[in-house]
């Protein structure tokens, strides 16, 4: 499973964190905010991958599972990106990041952590 994921970050993740800086710059990001979005980047897409792992693994049954799968994900996000923004918006006004990254750390240890067993545990329950 963590091979999966991995390898959907590679596809994913890693061409976004390879364009994220022509972009910042295209957008006019100041030069404080730009290390911290790929830092952000970098933390926040496994997150992200991992938080879908699960939702697909729950889904995976259905034959209408996009919806469901929204609904049951879009929640798990939230958190992410609000720290994640408030990061880049506390660098590009000067402020201390500490904070934010220290929890999006915090949440890529727990997802790493626990995403594999839950993602079993849905597989087991969809498929029976």
């Amino acid at each position: 499973m963590l091979a999966k994921v991995c390898a959907h970050w590679l596809v994913t993740g890693l061409p976004l964190l390879l364009v994220a800086p022509l972009l910042a710059e295209m957008l006019g990001m100041s030069s404080q905010a730009q290390p911290v979005l790929l830092l952000t980047i970098l933390i926040g897409t496994p997150i992200l991958s991992l938080i879908g792992a699960i939702g697909v693994a729950l889904t995976v049954g259905l034959r209408k599972g996009g919806i469901i799968l929204s609904l049951l994900v879009l929640p798990l996000y939230v958190p992410v990106l609000i720290f994640a923004a408030s990061a880049i918006e506390n660098a590009a006004m000067g402020f201390d990041v500490s904070a934010q990254i220290y929890m999006l750390l915090a949440f890529l240890l727990l997802s790493l952590s626990l995403s594999p067993w839950a993602t079993a545990a849905a597989l087991r329950m969809s498929v029976s």
